[in-house]
């Protein structure tokens, strides 16, 4: 890992007179897999949506490859880069799964002008086919993705995500709704994908965060807890009483 891909610096958002974030400060290197947890309403997924765009906030800024983004427009946040999951898949479940890959590629190379060029199109099969057969999925390229189980279409989710070309890929409970075995998998496919690209995995699983994650970040009522590496949370009795109300049990 290198410098600094990502850093939140003093975020804050309030809704209403509600304070759903303070003074958040975060940054996520260049390659590494970050984890962030807390329990339900801590503010994750309104992090997510201020690092992408969907939000903004009421003070701080997000700083992207040293450039400040924090009044950029989503759709300007995915061309340079940061990509996110949601915890609903966003497939299109009557298409099949290379169509569904290959639109994300012609969008991703080429924006709206991608049905002009049949190059492009051609370029961008072979891409899908080729994502898919680093994820093994080859054999399933011309299944309909809402004939395929649920694990394989969060699975599809994800390689949505990855064919955009992310150097920046937010995960938002990717493994939720899976068995222990599936979550594992997909786990399993996003790092075999992903290379360089830099991860943050919100995810309640505590034992795929501690196994996957370089560092753990820890959210609770809107403010940043902690950040340490998986062992040092795993000896942060702050943490552990945040996330679960459990004592040391709760992380083992």
């Amino acid at each position: 890992m290198s410098g600094d891909l990502l850093r939140i610096e003093n975020v804050g958002i309030a809704f209403g007179g509600l304070k759903v974030l303070t003074d958040v400060n975060l940054t996520v290197k260049q390659g590494e897999t970050m984890g962030l947890i807390g329990p339900n309403g801590a503010g994750k997924t309104t992090l997510f949506n201020i690092v992408t765009g969907f939000l903004s906030p009421s003070h701080g800024e997000v700083v992207f490859e040293g450039n400040r983004i924090t009044q950029t427009r989503t759709a300007q946040r995915v061309r340079m880069g940061i990509v996110r999951t949601f915890q609903k898949s966003m497939v299109f479940p009557d298409l099949s799964v290379m169509e569904n890959l290959a639109l994300a590629l012609r969008a991703r190379t080429h924006g709206y002008a991608w049905w002009r060029s049949g190059a492009a199109l051609a370029a961008a099969d072979a891409k899908a086919l080729e994502i898919l057969r680093k994820a093994g999925m080859a054999d399933r390229a011309g299944r309909v993705v809402s004939s395929m189980s649920y694990g394989d279409q969060r699975i599809v989710d994800v390689l949505i995500s990855l064919a955009m070309e992310p150097k920046l890929l937010l995960l938002d409970e990717p493994t939720a709704g899976l068995s222990k075995a599936e979550g594992e998998h997909l786990i399993e496919v996003i790092r075999t994908l992903c290379g360089n690209t830099s991860l943050v995995l919100v995810a309640h699983d505590l034992d795929i965060v501690f196994a996957v994650c370089d560092r753990v970040a820890v959210l609770d009522l809107g403010r940043m807890i902690a950040c340490d590496t998986p062992d040092g949370i795993r000896a942060h009795e702050g943490a552990q009483a945040a996330y679960l109300g459990k004592g040391k049990e709760a992380v083992q």
